[in-house]
């Protein structure tokens, strides 16, 4: 495997699949240039995770990956610690190659808690919250939101039942927030009770089925939508919220702040809010073009 790397650089990158879109390469190269740090953050596409796939990485001397769709619940399972959150809802976006080990973490939730409380903070406890998916990232952000101590209540809605329904369980069991499962079909009835609704899945997403998983008809003006795609950030979900007059908050967002934490343990360097002012500046020059 390749590396653009010299021999003492450390050498972190991202796993997942496609990855034509990510900009997890200029978000981390950026803060290395800036601080000083000796490393290099590469892009392992791959549409298969397993263990022959991290010795590769490791024995390229690899000392760290993201990891993006769809590899986070893969990931969870291939390593040998695990944080809580990651342990809890069994998925993970981030992998640390340490002393022989592979420790697991997972900064979705962090990054996702993080951009909602920038954004629209009162939106997490003046209605219910609705998390719209029930793969890897879904399962982080509904697990730093129910700990979070400022949910009212939370509902997941999937149209994989068995994968929602599990979620839900895990929710409940390591939280106090009540939490339930409502199918596609029935949640429009429940459009009114809604204050933040935070969409998980690849839908919208560049090169991706268009979606929308709502129509405009769901969205009212008390409603504050967070979706987590960011390339486009006007998805169809979006057009239709802001045509509603919703709040929205920027899906670069999450990608900007689990990245910071993502930083923090490649590197173990904690960034300042200069790095996160000149990181988002960035992703929005990257993205206005797109």
């Amino acid at each position: 495997m390749k590396q653009n790397t010299t021999s003492s650089a450390k050498s972190f990158g991202i796993v997942g699949y496609p990855l034509s879109h990510s900009l997890s390469p200029l978000i981390h190269n950026s803060l290395y240039r800036e601080k000083g740090i000796d490393a290099e953050y590469s892009v392992f596409e791959s549409p298969q995770l397993d263990r022959k796939k991290l010795q590769e990485l490791i024995s390229a001397g690899v000392e760290g990956i993201s990891v993006t769709i769809p590899h986070k619940e893969t990931a969870f399972s291939l390593a040998d610690r695990a944080d809580s959150a990651s342990e809890i809802m069994k998925a993970s976006n981030t992998l640390l190659f340490r002393n022989g080990s592979i420790n697991a973490h997972n900064t979705d939730g962090e990054g996702a808690l993080r951009s909602v409380l920038e954004w629209s903070p009162d939106s997490l406890h003046t209605g219910k919250t609705l998390i719209l998916g029930s793969g890897g990232s879904a399962r982080g952000i509904a697990y730093s939101l129910a700990t979070s101590n400022r949910l009212r209540e939370l509902v997941l809605c999937s149209r994989n039942e068995g994968a929602g329904k599990e979620i839900v369980d895990l929710i409940a069991k390591h939280s106090p927030v009540r939490v339930e499962y409502v199918s596609p079909e029935s949640i429009s009835n429940l459009r009114d009770e809604f204050s933040l609704v935070v969409h998980t899945t690849p839908l919208g997403m560049k090169g991706q089925a268009p979606g929308p998983f709502l129509g405009r008809e769901f969205f009212h003006p008390g409603i504050a939508l967070f979706d987590i795609v960011y390339n486009p950030l006007i998805t169809p979900l979006v057009a239709a919220a802001k045509e509603a007059g919703c709040t929205v908050i920027p899906g670069s967002e999450m990608l900007l702040f689990q990245a910071m934490k993502q930083f923090e343990l490649f590197t173990g360097t904690v960034p300042d809010e200069k790095d996160i002012l000149n990181t988002r500046e960035r992703l929005s020059q990257a993205l206005s073009g797109r």
